[in-house]
């Protein structure tokens, strides 16, 4: 509870502790929400980043899971349960990236991938509408790409893999409503880590971006955020091109 009485609500980020998932951590526990931090890397990295948010007032727990793996994901959950007792906001976020050409990828590499990104969305989707239909309301909000409807070269599994989250985004959309909302942000060329090899070659230049640069990683945070707000409560099944332009929707 809050110092007014108002409880705070409750968000898992997936791969929150760098990159995109670090901004958006810290945007959602800067806004006074509670946040629990999943990550599969550097332990030590995740402390900072638990720290970071924790310094807005709010609470903040962190939690290593292979979101690629169900049984890691059940048990990621359990602890939310019991650390939190509930979910109002899940971000899917956790990904990988890296280019590979399509002579050269082999199963591994095609496997990985959709497993973190579909597969991982769907299972953290699946726990978490279940608790959030169980007390009429929540917001799942995904991080896709725009290279999800404009492929990329040497990029077919990455693309493939957030093209299948940007479909699921549409159906659990229609699935959940009226009491769950689930929405998509879909960034383009991007200031992180995570996505640093997505920049190299073709994808390092800014003339597809029509505003001749990248993105920074808070500037992806705050769609999310937006979504993850009371004023997006109208939203339901979209998809943010949070792009500079590289690709246009409607």
């Amino acid at each position: 509870m809050s110092s007014n009485g108002k409880q705070h609500k409750v968000a898992l980020i997936t791969g929150g502790s760098r990159g995109i998932g670090k901004a958006i951590t810290l945007e959602l526990a800067k806004s006074g929400i509670h946040v629990l931090i999943n990550y599969y890397g550097d332990d030590k990295e995740a402390a900072d980043v638990k720290r970071q948010a924790e310094s807005y007032g709010i609470r903040a727990e962190a939690v290593h899971a292979d979101v690629s793996d169900p049984s890691q994901v059940k048990e990621m959950f359990q602890t939310l349960d019991e650390q939190f007792g509930r979910l109002d906001i899940l971000v899917n976020n956790a990904g990988i990236a890296q280019a590979v050409k399509i002579t050269e990828m082999n199963d591994e590499h095609w496997d990985r991938m959709i497993k973190i990104h579909l597969y991982g969305a769907f299972y953290t989707s699946r726990e978490a509408a279940s608790r959030m239909l169980a007390q009429k309301a929540g917001k799942i909000i995904n991080v896709t790409s725009d290279l999800a409807s404009q492929g990329g070269a040497e990029l077919s599994h990455y693309a493939a893999a957030k093209g299948g989250v940007t479909a699921l985004t549409k159906s659990l959309a229609r699935e959940l409503a009226p009491y769950v909302l689930v929405n998509a942000v879909a960034p383009g060329g991007t200031f992180s880590d995570v996505r640093s090899s997505l920049e190299e070659g073709e994808h390092k230049s800014d003339s597809r971006h029509l505003l001749g640069r990248l993105a920074f990683p808070q500037e992806i945070a705050r769609s999310v955020m937006f979504l993850a707000s009371d004023d997006a409560n109208i939203y339901t099944g979209q998809v943010l091109g949070a792009n500079g332009g590289s690709s246009m929707n409607g």
